[in-house]
């Protein structure tokens, strides 16, 4: 899994290096969430590789091709998006046409798409900018797949529980602020595209390792019992998420936030009033609940496609009676603002509350000694930041970026590939994937795409 998912998942048994080319059922088996999500990350693995060996990094049909960006008629310094499907890094992404009720074409534009909300341009400016996509994949529960009129991922018919969980392509068509100046020549530069895709995508974004506190342990093989002495002390088998909450460098800028339950515990929110929040509901059960002490962090469906952090704040209080929670206060920024929201917003936005175990700063253990700089989590459970690929400290960290630790009870251990000392490891995800689109000209508060501007790559059909 490489998108940003945070569901009830036992673990991510999906490995490229194993080769594995399917999952195989056995008869009279348990059958685990695990095993149907490989099968499927195995296929998908292939039919994206198979896809980018044929068409390239990037490229569309010269037929259908879609993305094609034109002005707006009557000219303003937005632009359209031709409707259509385009490949990048095999993925397969598609702007579907709209009409209204005459069946006239309802143009999607830069500042109208659906996966990007906010519009980064100066209107006024006269500037040439690069168009490019930019395409991840989201994490899509029944809380947002929740539309008015849409039956959605519930099964009404069993009463609408909540099932298996969805991903979903989101394409953003995003521009590179200052490309050349309006008055230069109009190109592209590729080596200016792979410094850009750099800047959004860095091969260095830090590593981690992670273990179970050292302690002895007994030799005992019986599945079901418990070490008294495990160094993983948890009462359940867990998925521990490490997630980069602020970005920055590791000198006191970066921060991160952890779940012992992979950041999937969400509560929809009906009303934010101060430091008092009304929910819909407490969870299913007392462990996908809210205790006095936890950490929540408000999310909508805006700070998800911005690939931003939403405001943390700790549990104060919690009010059953009246469905509310009070929390101590909210940790804001000029970078991570508290929104705010009309009646409707609530339901459009789909704004939640998502539970987080603690937060803590990022520190590097840059010294040679592997003893240094682990820091606990809970139950045994420790991580330790290092600089990617043993580079001196200077990279920064993503927001959004995650890694995932599984904890079993019946070893007393998380699972963390080791030799003698556990590996460091790159973020098991977000993984993003460019492609250039366009250069666009804004010059008196109109867009106009350069007649040598489209570059995008077309394909013929091998038949």
């Amino acid at each position: 899994m490489q998108g940003e998912y945070r569901g009830d998942f036992t673990r991510d048994t999906f490995a490229q290096k194993k080769h594995f080319s399917r999952v195989l059922m056995q008869q009279g088996r348990v059958l685990l969430d695990a095993d149907w999500n490989e099968q499927t990350s195995i296929l998908l693995h292939y039919l994206q590789t198979l896809a980018t060996d044929i068409i390239g990094p990037h490229g569309g049909p010269k037929e259908g091709s879609g993305f094609n960006l034109t002005a707006t008629t009557p000219e303003s310094a937005d632009f359209n998006i031709g409707a259509g499907h385009y490949y990048v890094d095999g993925i397969l992404c598609e702007n579907l046409e709209k009409r209204n009720k005459d069946d006239s074409i309802i143009p999607i534009t830069y500042k109208s798409q659906p996966y990007f909300p906010g519009d980064p341009t100066q209107d006024s400016a006269n500037l040439t900018y690069l168009a490019y996509l930019d395409v991840w994949e989201r994490h899509i529960t029944y809380i947002e797949d929740n539309k008015e009129g849409d039956p959605g991922i519930c099964e009404v018919a069993l009463g609408g529980p909540d099932t298996c969980t969805r991903a979903q392509v989101v394409w953003q068509v995003k521009v590179a602020d200052k490309w050349s100046d309006a008055s230069a020549i109009v190109a592209f530069d590729e080596v200016k595209w792979r410094n850009l895709k750099g800047q959004r995508q860095p091969t260095n974004r830090g590593m981690l390792k992670a273990k179970a506190a050292d302690a002895p342990k007994d030799n005992t093989n019986e599945p079901c019992t418990i070490n008294p002495e495990s160094s993983y002390r948890g009462a359940e088998n867990q998925l521990y998420r490490v997630e980069i909450h602020k970005g920055g460098k590791a000198k006191g800028e970066a921060a991160f936030k952890w779940s012992r339950g992979n950041g999937s515990v969400l509560f929809p929110v009906l009303k934010v009033a101060g430091n008092n929040i009304t929910l819909a509901h407490f969870g299913r059960d007392e462990r996908s609940s809210l205790q006095p002490n936890d950490w929540v962090e408000l999310v909508d469906d805006e700070i998800t496609l911005r690939n931003q952090g939403g405001p943390l704040a700790q549990v104060k209080s919690i009010q059953h009676e009246e469905m509310s929670v009070e929390i101590v206060k909210w940790e804001v920024t000029e970078e991570v603002p508290l929104p705010t929201y009309r009646d409707d917003d609530y339901s459009s936005k789909h704004v939640v509350l998502r539970r987080w175990e603690g937060k803590r700063t990022v520190k590097e253990n840059i010294t040679d000694d592997a003893t240094k700089e682990w820091i606990e989590l809970e139950a045994g459970v420790q991580i330790q930041f290092q600089p990617a690929h043993g580079d001196a400290p200077g990279h920064e960290y993503r927001i959004g970026d995650y890694w995932l630790i599984p904890a079993r009870v019946a070893t007393g251990d998380i699972e963390w590939p080791r030799q003698d000392q556990p590996d460091p490891l790159p973020p098991h995800g977000v993984e993003h994937h460019y492609a250039p689109l366009a250069i666009v000209t804004v010059k008196d508060g109109k867009a106009t795409v350069e007649a040598t501007g489209d570059l995008r790559k077309p394909f013929s059909p091998l038949q």
